[in-house]
């Protein structure tokens, strides 16, 4: 737990030291769904029938864009993410729903039009509600994760696809990780 709140304060940092040198900034919301699921060996051992499949969630929030020219950026966001999973042949959900924090780099691809972008970093994930069964060993607090995806501008629209890799077990039983796919569409008003 120190580990992550010493990072979390040297990426703010970080952003501090970078906003001033950046050439210009874009702030936005964004909002979206992600398909979820439990990935690892220990996930199909969360369910009775063996196997879990993707819960639907919702994703939104904000972002700010610091771009240091045409093609490249540093974007963190701040999102309410809702993952999990589905067991396989019912309409039981284990949800956990987190606060999340992806500091991203935009590296844009410098072509006309649509301008696609490139966007790779962490993420890091505080819970916030958590319905998994007592078998599960409890739910952990916080993930930290890896983001990568791909986005397309077009004046102040965007559109992102993302996939996001959990890196800390989400429960008691060992190798569960998030495993989450994001499709966003943002707005950018600043």
């Amino acid at each position: 737990m120190r580990l992550k709140i010493l990072m979390i304060v040297l990426v703010l940092m970080l952003l501090t030291k970078i906003q001033a040198s950046a050439q210009s900034f874009d702030m936005g919301l964004e909002a979206g769904m992600n398909f979820s699921s439990l990935v690892g060996s220990g996930a199909n051992a969360l369910s009775s029938t063996g196997s879990t499949s993707s819960r639907l969630g919702f994703v939104g929030g904000g972002y700010l864009s610091l771009n240091f020219g045409p093609n490249f950026g540093i974007r963190p966001e701040l999102l309410y993410e809702q993952k999990g999973a589905q067991i396989s042949g019912t309409t039981t959900n284990y949800e956990v729903d987190y606060i999340e924090v992806p500091v991203l780099l935009k590296i844009g691809l410098g072509m006309p039009g649509l301008n696609p972008s490139i966007l790779v970093g962490p993420s890091f994930d505080w819970n916030t509600l958590s319905n998994f069964p007592s078998a599960a060993g409890g739910v952990s607090t916080g993930d930290v994760g890896l983001v990568g995806g791909i986005e397309f501008d077009f004046s102040k629209f965007c559109i992102n696809g993302r996939y996001e890799l959990g890196l800390d077990n989400v429960t008691g039983v060992k190798n569960v990780t998030n495993g989450t796919f994001t499709v966003l569409m943002g707005y950018s008003f600043i």
